[in-house]
């Protein structure tokens, strides 16, 4: 069998990409992508390429720790990026490798030696004079810094557990007889339609009916069970209520079936509230996933373009015309040391104020004009003589622009980077009220705490202030240096889903319906390559804006 084929067993994915992917997926072989903290042959992620101008990231299963959707962003991909690398330096990329959980990746040679890197260069090369990088010191770099890559997939694996992304999938080895201490059902409705992996060895995939209560007869059940099979479109209660592989799809190398839920309940079902039943995908090796189910009776019968899925589809939020947000990216600063990242995302905050407010007078007033001068650095002189421009075409002035920003928050080399510590952030609201001539101006912050720890509200407040219109740094993921970083969010998407935990394989004493939601954030990550993605969740230890 395929390598990269059986290590898919868990390929939830299925269900991700039927969200991300609403349009043609590319004809191409999705890219293999690896971890050097799981198994070398196991293929932790594979990237697709969708829409002739977007890619995704998506996890292989429930082993990587990681959400299902890893990174999603807008063509050249990483790999893309990665091979232009590599061939620039005559080098040739032969496996990929997920470096961290803020989406950086790296490439080996066929002798397993570093050739590229997605992370900026002096993050790898140990070389900070300017020169090109050769990598020499990255596997050395790589290993000193093993233990905070371990423990940053750590916490995302920890956050992960806590929902039910991928708690839904119970494996049952064979000869197990072992009761199921719990497990996730999902909630569907009539209408709906379940996405459902199988495998390449899979020999059936059958529908079992949970019975309400045990005082039901077999002959009951076996009413019910057939009741729930013509619900399922394409369930045999003739076959030992078995579904008809014959059905099935592939996407992403991946095998499913599409079971659509019929719209009318049958009369047997009058007064139930709700179908408890499960999934049982069982492989030639005797091994099974069983997912879970509840099935609600009660539900108001809905239109087909009223479905209801497993998960709702994403709702995205921005701030108003997104597209004057310039990309800016991080520069040597006489040729030794990077000018860090917090100072390019608050450049690129009041550029988009400045750039909005010049484009745009009649909407947003001429009270922003000021926040990018005609002087030397761009912090003093006169204003309206020109806006900040969307990329790096204003060299001098910008980069100057940008180094007064870095002295101001006090950014100190470390390690040939630029660090900015999330405590010194104030003097932005000095530069901003001085210049900003309009409204009330301030700057609002989440956390001026010593700790790098990622906390829920600071994505709350993130989420707020994207809504209400106002771009966002923020700084992503938590703790340790090799994973702090600051860029500017703009807008994200969410989507729902409603679960509830069972203690036994009865039914009996579940938990309450909760609703679960999944995020992903949408960043300026302040890089030349690749320079906007969305990434999962809102694992923020910084969030900060500028508002009047």
């Amino acid at each position: 069998m395929d390598t990269c084929v059986n290590n898919l067993r868990a390929l939830s994915a299925v269900i991700p990409l039927k969200q991300v992917c609403h349009g043609e997926l590319f004809p191409d072989v999705p890219a293999a992508i690896y971890r050097d903290d799981l198994s070398s042959n196991y293929v932790a992620y594979w990237l697709v390429e969708f829409n002739s101008s977007q890619y995704a990231v998506v996890s292989a299963g429930a082993q990587t720790g990681d959400y299902k959707v890893s990174v999603q962003g807008h063509l050249p991909s990483p790999i893309t990026v990665l091979d232009l690398t590599a061939d620039g330096y005559g080098k040739s990329c032969y496996k990929y490798l997920m470096l961290s959980t803020d989406g950086k990746m790296m490439c080996r040679n066929k002798d397993g030696d570093i050739v590229a890197t997605t992370a900026e260069d002096m993050l790898l090369t140990g070389n900070y004079s300017g020169e090109d990088p050769k990598f020499e010191h990255a596997h050395e770099y790589i290993e000193q810094r093993r233990s905070d890559l371990s423990a940053q997939w750590a916490a995302r694996a920890g956050k992960v557990a806590k929902t039910s992304i991928w708690g839904n999938d119970n494996v049952v080895l064979r000869n197990d007889t072992s009761a199921v201490p719990s497990y996730t059902e999902t909630y569907v409705r009539p209408g709906g339609v379940i996405y459902l992996p199988i495998y390449e060895d899979t020999v059936s995939l059958k529908v079992g009916y949970h019975a309400e209560s045990n005082t039901q007869t077999a002959a009951e059940s076996k009413t019910y069970q057939a009741a729930l099979c013509r619900m399922l479109s394409f369930c045999s209660v003739n076959n030992d209520f078995t579904i008809d592989l014959s059905h099935k799809k592939t996407l992403l190398r991946q095998n499913y079936v599409e079971i659509a839920i019929n719209n009318k309940v049958p009369v047997v079902f009058s007064g139930i509230q709700s179908i408890e039943f499960q999934l049982r995908v069982t492989m030639q090796t005797g091994d099974a996933t069983v997912n879970h189910y509840s099935l609600d009776t009660t539900s108001i019968r809905q239109k087909r373009s009223e479905q209801y899925q497993r998960y709702s589809g994403y709702t995205e939020y921005a701030i108003t015309h997104e597209l004057y947000i310039p990309n800016f990216w991080q520069h040597k600063i006489k040729n030794s040391c990077y000018v860090g990242c917090a100072p390019v995302a608050w450049a690129m905050l009041f550029g988009y104020h400045e750039r909005r407010s010049s484009f745009k007078p009649w909407i947003y007033g001429t009270g922003s004009q000021n926040l990018y001068q005609c002087g030397r650095d761009g912090t003093s002189g006169w204003g309206n003589c020109r806006f900040p421009p969307s990329s790096f075409y204003d060299t001098v002035r910008l980069e100057k622009y940008i180094e007064k920003i870095a002295k101001m928050l006090g950014t100190f080399c470390m390690n040939g980077q630029g660090a900015t510590l999330h405590t010194n952030m104030d003097p932005m609201k000095r530069f901003f009220k001085a210049r900003q001539t309009s409204g009330r101006p301030d700057l609002i912050q989440t956390n001026d705490r010593w700790e790098v720890v990622a906390r829920d509200y600071i994505g709350e407040e993130t989420r707020k202030w994207i809504r209400q219109g106002w771009p966002v740094v923020v700084g992503i993921t938590d703790g340790g240096m090799f994973r702090w970083h600051y860029v500017l969010a703009t807008k994200y998407k969410a989507r729902h889903r409603k679960v509830r935990t069972c203690p036994d394989f009865e039914g009996v004493g579940c938990s309450s319906w909760r609703t679960e939601w999944d995020y992903m954030l949408y960043v300026h990550m302040g890089f030349k390559e690749g320079p906007t993605v969305y990434l999962p969740s809102m694992e923020l230890h910084y969030a900060g804006t500028a508002i009047y």
